[in-house]
């Protein structure tokens, strides 16, 4: 396959005439049958890497991937481009993973995106076994490695799915990974040798800022009066949306919230409007961002402390990707040293704290020592710690390490797909009079899509629906809900809820075990990386762009010449030199001065104390004995 081949491919079905950065080397690399790392950061096209030589290539591209409403995002974008592309996720029936499958087998499908989660089902390995693929994608990489930030433990599957494809190549994919963790990949995904491809970290157009603060409100207002354009405003909590959301707009600037407990059309309803313009402020939690292609965001503003740099610069990496001037700006006071130690408390209980809450969860669905196994169960947190008396950070992160241990499977964002079922019978649809057209529509689609419909609830993808109907989403979601007023079918709204299942029987608690791996090590890594994210806000006389690259293992002789420290020194060295030339012209009266004699001048004590020592330095200015004279 020539390099001309795949610069066809991406002329053909993206319109560019040549690839950016290091995608070609990726391409090339995985071309050629290759293991293969990409570094890309935020923003550098990560897909393209992995689309383009899928579509140079026979068989099946298998794409893993944590991020279902991205997965589902890609896919209807790639159809829309012509593309044969599917995907298999949590919510989906079993006929539907069926169907999906099956085109793979039968090479109808170039690229099947696959959640971590349904590689170690049965039918998934079997049906894999029966696929012509071409090479595994592993995106969000860094999630295989215990050493990085955001570590899933369904990520370790895929060694086992490459034990039943030892032949394939694998493309890892991440944009935020320490050295440690670029070596971690590589030997989890079983590398048969390094190699990997890094692109540049630094932004150049982006500048970095971390800005003290005693009132983090009243800064947020200062600056998006005087920064003008599209703003993401990242907070840590759900509440905190909404609150931030308000006072923006009290102040007349257009803001919305999003997080990802809102319903799927609110969400979508929510991003499009920010996307287009409407809406100029988008608050939210860590929960938006990943896959938003918006490359005019102008500033990018956390009011809270992530819990990592990997958060941070992912995060932050989201401004200016037209590549215009933007920021990053990160407000900070002293209360935020103390709630970034906090976490670590918060998401390492001690081990006694998760035995308990191993027996409440027990109590909670009555389940006896010995018994459990395999059973699934919704879990509504808010009513678990009402019950037992919690607090939901904690037991969220018990919950989370019990998991891990491989006690439980914990799906904290478990997407239950919107059902439906028909009330009336088939006969008396046709006789049905005053719908709208659009409603019409939609029943006409609901039934060439879906089978069963008049004897049992069918899972939905009301994006699917959208597109065969030419409405959009919220015009779906509101048809469903009145033709479910009119009574002619039962609609029951898509939900988020987290579900539990008993990975083995319930263990007497005495007995759990929660290995170095598992518990200490994680959480001195942990500990770490809040260090090192307290270390850079704290940090005022390094360029923030330096230290960041230096995390990721860029090392880099040169400034960035517009974060806040850059700019500070800026300003101090036009404050050093006034201070020399006033030095200078002080001293050239021919009289003998003492060095306290310079205090009368009133230049700040750290602009003073430079000044001499340059000039001291510089043999212009001769101290001796306590004097000083000029160096004439």
């Amino acid at each position: 396959m020539t390099t001309d081949k795949y610069s066809s491919i991406l002329k053909q079905y993206w319109g560019y005439d040549d690839f950016r950065g290091i995608q070609r080397q990726i391409i090339e690399s995985i071309g050629a049958g290759k293991d293969t790392l990409g570094l890309m950061p935020t923003g550098g096209g990560k897909s393209v890497t992995f689309q383009v030589p899928a579509l140079a290539q026979k068989g099946v591209c298998i794409v893993i991937t944590p991020l279902i409403a991205l997965m589902k995002d890609q896919v209807m974008n790639l159809r829309k481009r012509g593309v044969r592309a599917g995907a298999i996720y949590s919510g989906m029936t079993r006929d539907e993973i069926l169907v999906t499958l099956d085109k793979a087998v039968f090479g109808a499908l170039t690229l099947l995106y696959v959640s971590p989660e349904r590689l170690s089902t049965e039918i998934f390995q079997t049906k894999l076994r029966h696929m012509e693929v071409s090479f595994i994608t592993v995106d969000e990489a860094h999630c295989i490695s215990q050493w990085g930030y955001d570590f899933r433990p369904s990520y370790l599957e895929i060694a086992r799915i490459r034990e039943l494809l030892p032949d394939k190549p694998v493309l890892a994919l991440t944009a935020t990974a320490t050295p440690d963790v670029v070596d971690d990949i590589q030997n989890r995904l079983g590398f048969r040798e390094k190699n990997v491809f890094r692109m540049s970290f630094e932004r150049k157009n982006l500048a970095y800022v971390v800005r003290p603060t005693e009132d983090k409100n009243e800064e947020l207002i200062n600056i998006l009066k005087n920064v003008e354009g599209s703003s993401i405003v990242y907070v840590r909590n759900r509440k905190r949306t909404k609150e931030i959301a308000q006072m923006l707009n009290d102040y007349d600037i257009t803001a919305t919230f999003y997080h990802a407990g809102l319903e799927n059309v609110v969400k979508d309803e929510r991003q499009k409007a920010w996307q287009s313009g409407e809406t100029r402020v988008i608050v939210a939690t860590n929960a938006f961002g990943m896959g938003i292609d918006k490359p005019d965001v102008r500033t990018v503003i956390h009011i809270d402390c992530p819990d990592s740099i990997e958060a941070y610069f992912q995060e932050a990496g989201r401004a200016g990707r037209d590549g215009l001037k933007a920021y990053a700006i990160l407000l900070y006071n002293k209360s935020d040293n103390g709630r970034l130690n906090k976490r670590v408390a918060e998401n390492f209980p001690d081990k006694e704290y998760i035995r308990d809450i191993y027996d409440h969860l027990a109590y909670f669905y009555q389940i006896a020592v010995g018994s459990g196994y395999n059973t699934s169960h919704e879990f509504y947190i808010d009513k678990f710690c009402h019950t037992y008396k919690y607090f939901p950070i904690q037991v969220n992160a018990a919950l989370h390490l019990l998991d891990r241990a491989g006690y439980i499977e914990y799906s904290e964002d478990r997407d239950n797909d919107a059902r439906v079922m028909f009330e009336l019978e088939r006969d008396d649809l046709y006789r049905l009079k005053g719908n709208t057209p659009e409603e019409d529509k939609l029943i006409v689609a609901l039934l060439r899509t879906y089978t069963g419909l008049f004897s049992d609830y069918a899972f939905i993808d009301e994006a699917l629906l959208a597109q065969l109907t030419g409405l959009d989403q919220n015009t779906v979601y509101q048809c469903l809900k009145a033709l479910n007023q009119k009574r002619i079918l039962n609609f029951i709204p898509r939900k988020q809820v987290p579900v539990i299942r008993y990975t083995q029987r319930r263990e007497d608690s005495r007995y759990l075990v929660f290995s170095d791996e598992i518990y200490a090590d994680r959480k001195r890594d942990f500990k770490m990386r809040i260090d090192a994210m307290l270390h850079y806000i704290s940090t005022d006389d390094t360029c923030r762009s330096k230290m960041l690259l230096s995390y990721f293992g860029e090392e880099t002789s040169h400034n960035c010449g517009q974060c806040d420290v850059c700019l500070a020194r800026k300003k101090d060295e036009k404050g050093i030199k006034a201070a020399e030339d006033r030095i200078l012209a002080f001293l050239d009266d021919d009289k003998k001065h003492y060095l306290t004699d310079l205090l009368s001048m009133y230049i700040p004590t750290h602009l003073l104390d430079e000044a001499v020592h340059r000039l001291i330095d510089d043999e212009r200015i001769v101290a001796i004995d306590g004097f000083l004279y000029l160096n004439k």
